[in-house]
């Protein structure tokens, strides 16, 4: 059974390196806003060991007009964790979070490998393709959270 519970930006590293930073030293996986007023992070556990995990800003981007939004970022699963609703239930735990907190909308830089799994949990895209430098190109996504 998968477990979802706020974690600290430090217990996110490991993830961070092995899936989406490899070209990082381990020490670097922090995000410079990792500890900023309203930040959380999230980890899935299954059988008590993490494996996914995602960090969450009170961040707003030009494109969206909702006051109250938050942006998701560093979204990962060890590979031995994926395929088994992990991440989908640690993105189920944060809509009900931001819908409990009367936020309007999430917003993510989306990898291409991952927008079809966002596009099925309610994300749409904006935009064209961009690239991030060294990462790799990516989609604007959103989801508005019902309150």
């Amino acid at each position: 059974m998968i477990r979802v519970k706020e974690i600290t930006a430090k217990e996110c590293y490991f993830i961070r390196h092995e899936v989406l930073w490899q070209h990082k030293a381990f020490e670097d996986c922090g995000i410079d806003i990792d500890d900023q007023e309203g930040a959380f992070h999230l980890g899935a556990y299954l059988n008590d060991e993490l494996i996914s995990i995602a960090s969450f800003f009170k961040q707003n981007h030009i494109k969206f007009s909702e006051p109250n939004q938050y942006r998701l970022r560093a979204m990962a699963t060890l590979p031995k964790g994926q395929k088994k609703g992990a991440a989908r239930a640690l993105l189920n735990y944060v809509f009900q979070k931001l819908q409990d907190d009367r936020q309007d909308l999430l917003w993510c830089d989306a990898r291409i490998i991952a927008t079809e799994f966002y596009e099925k949990l309610g994300f749409t895209k904006v935009g064209d393709l961009y690239e991030i430098p060294i990462i790799g190109p990516h989609y604007l996504m959103y989801k508005k959270i019902d309150l």
